[in-house]
């Protein structure tokens, strides 16, 4: 039986996994790291799901007139703060883990 905590967490690293790769890897490439390098792009519908996600998020900015571009402030940010995710995931499983030992081994007497 899977935890629901940790399938969530799953989804959430593959949707932000997407997010990096086809949206703001599409900006990285097009150079689009402030206001005035800003580009358009035309998505389909699940990457514009990742879009407003990005958007949401802050690392990626709308421009008055509708183009996009990287807040770079916003990535490096972001990147610090893996650290301490990776962290807690592992603290996580390693909680779980301890706890399932301690079920079997009560069940085992």
């Amino acid at each position: 039986m899977s935890n629901p905590a940790i399938t969530a967490a799953i989804i959430a690293a593959s949707r932000q996994h997407d997010v990096e790769q086809k949206i703001e890897g599409r900006l990285k490439k097009a150079r689009a790291l402030t206001r005035a390098s800003a580009v358009s792009i035309d998505l389909d519908k699940k990457q514009q799901a990742l879009l407003d996600q990005a958007l949401a998020e802050g690392t990626v900015q709308r421009t008055d007139d509708g183009r996009f571009y990287l807040n770079e402030q916003a990535l490096a940010d972001r990147t610090e703060g893996q650290g301490l995710k990776a962290f807690l995931i592992v603290l996580i499983t390693l909680s779980i883990a301890a706890s399932g030992v301690a079920i079997v081994a009560a069940l085992a007497h």
